[in-house]
């Protein structure tokens, strides 16, 4: 049953092809059929791609893709990162072989704190230790469709509830899962029995979720009559906005996230969903890559008087373009009727073509330490915040490099409350100025903290390069490359576990390619281990094409 669905794929690439990452993927959702096949492995990394820590760090949330299709489709999970009922943790795991390493201990000692021995592969697998089992660390998995390509999380603003959602190009569909809120990791709201859930209403671990959790696969489930387009890829989300960008269709998608009504008991219950409302047709070749803009908190501390419309920035793998799009909700509508609309574009100019743009990250972290100042309804301090440019960064292979922008606020009325000139609108102009050369094949970029000298929490941004295994530590406020990591095989997702309280940071490392995780430190005061593997997660498997 395995040899014919892999010459379907090899049969996709022939007739048409997109580069995902580093690697050739098949394009069209018709060579993938998710109801044939053997089920994924309910508790393996295969191919993963995204991953998202929760709020409250209990979680890690993984994207596994089934890249070769060799099996009915991919899967999501939830895996344990604190220690939970005596069951330690992945974090644990890892700062205990940091301790020992800081501490001066030998390879066996610092990795015998893992449960583990001395690395005998350092080529395939970075850092100290030999990789330790995943399978272990999975509390809960839920089938989907193949090739996910993203995930993202949203937290319910006003009452305990979260949501994660994934791009899978199989289907193509948005699916959504209502997960365990933890926020506060003492008092866990979970739409399950458990601490640990990925409901999606499907009929066992390795199934497919129920229809109603696959946003836009049908038009017979859409109120606008419409489904979703191919290849959705990047994906972002704003207060309710979830904007996906469909690298083949040169579209850009927008569903609205339904929050349940009523009590916070509901809140965690999968009654109400997100609902696909508008495809924006207009915009340039192979959209890819999708960002939300924070908005000043200004805007809420004026309770609407403030004209804003939530924006949204588009990278292009095959235009030399950054599309700048603007949420509509439309309340004025009965029922309302949400679009989105083309607000800008970019040109990509500071580059040699500027035309292959993947990932994209936006850094609001000045400001964000400026609305800190400030009470939440003290306007006229919110507004001395919006002048602070937030700065954004894109992985471009046209040439290889990080592409350095800023937005800036254009800002109506502009003046206090109390002088009588208030703000009356607010927008942002988008312009790129710095190229930072990369690695070969940079895919991904984010945002996170690293522990500084002092202890204090300092802003970094990491870039992945796919083809040439590296992960760039670039500071923002230096402007300069602080360190390179060598990795495995085609890294590509990333996602931060950083407290503050106890001065710990660490980043998880999806590796495509080989299917494992590594856990980077990213604590300063650390001199020995400080941008490097302390752990990987998984035994690595080659692709079974090199088997």
């Amino acid at each position: 049953m395995n040899q014919p669905r892999r010459r379907r794929l090899r049969a996709g690439w022939a007739a048409s092809a997109l580069v995902f990452g580093g690697i050739v993927l098949s394009l069209g959702a018709s060579c993938f059929s998710g109801a044939d096949g053997i089920e994924p492995p309910a508790r393996e990394l295969y191919f993963p791609t995204g991953l998202v820590v929760s709020p409250g760090r209990t979680t890690l949330y993984v994207g596994n893709s089934d890249f070769d299709l060799q099996y009915s489709g991919g899967t999501v999970h939830a895996v344990r990162l604190a220690d939970t009922d005596g069951e330690k943790g992945i974090r644990s795991l890892a700062l205990a072989v940091s301790d020992q390493i800081q501490a001066g201990a030998t390879p066996k000692d610092a990795c015998a704190a893992a449960g583990t021995i001395p690395n005998d592969n350092p080529f395939i697998v970075p850092g100290p230790c030999k990789p330790i089992d995943y399978e272990p660390f999975v509390e809960a998995t839920t089938g989907t469709g193949a090739f996910i390509s993203a995930l993202t999380l949203a937290s319910r603003p006003d009452a305990p509830g979260a949501r994660l959602f994934a791009t899978v190009r199989g289907d193509p569909s948005i699916t959504f899962f209502d997960i365990a809120d933890d926020r506060d990791p003492s008092a866990i709201a979970s739409p399950c029995a458990t601490n640990f859930c990925l409901e999606c209403q499907a009929e066992t671990d390795t199934s497919r979720c129920g229809s109603f959790y696959r946003v836009g696969e049908s038009v017979i489930t859409s109120r606008r009559g419409i489904s979703l387009p191919t290849e959705p890829v990047g994906i972002a989300t704003g207060a309710d906005a979830v904007v996906v960008a469909h690298q083949t269709s040169n579209a850009v998608s927008l569903s609205v996230n339904h929050w349940p009504a009523g009590s916070s008991e509901q809140a965690v219950q999968p009654f109400t969903g997100p609902a696909l409302e508008f495809l924006l047709t207009n915009v340039a070749d192979a959209p890819t890559g999708v960002a939300h803009i924070p908005p000043p908190k200004l805007i809420a501390a004026r309770g609407g008087e403030i004209a804003y419309r939530e924006g949204f920035i588009i990278t292009h793998r095959a235009a030399s373009t950054l599309t700048v799009v603007r949420y509509e909700p439309d309340t004025a509508s009965h029922p309302p009727r949400p679009f989105l609309i083309k607000a800008a574009e970019v040109p990509m100019s500071l580059s040699a073509t500027g035309d292959d743009q993947r990932g994209i990250a936006i850094d609001a972290s000045e400001r964000d330490a400026c609305e800190a100042l400030c009470d939440a309804d003290d306007v006229d301090c919110l507004r001395t915040c919006v002048d602070i440019p937030l700065r954004v960064y894109i992985a471009s292979r046209a040439p290889d490099s990080l592409v350095v922008g800023r937005l800036e606020a254009n800002v109506a009325g502009g003046g206090s409350t109390s002088d009588g000139n208030a703000v009356t609108n607010i927008d942002e102009s988008l312009m790129v100025d710095e190229v930072v050369p990369m690695p070969i094949g940079p895919s991904g970029v984010a945002i996170g903290k690293v522990i500084g000298p002092t202890g204090a929490l300092e802003t970094r941004v990491f870039a992945v390069s796919f083809d040439s295994r590296f992960l760039t530590i670039y500071d923002p406020t230096l402007r300069t490359v602080e360190a390179s990591l060598k990795t495995g095989r085609g890294p590509f997702g990333m996602a931060f576990d950083t407290d503050p309280d106890n001065g710990t940071s660490l980043l998880y490392l999806g590796h495509f390619t080989d299917s494992f995780l590594g856990v980077v430190d990213l604590d300063m005061r650390h001199k020995l281990s400080y941008g490097s593997v302390l752990l990987s997660v998984g035994v690595p498997s080659a692709p079974r094409e090199e088997q």
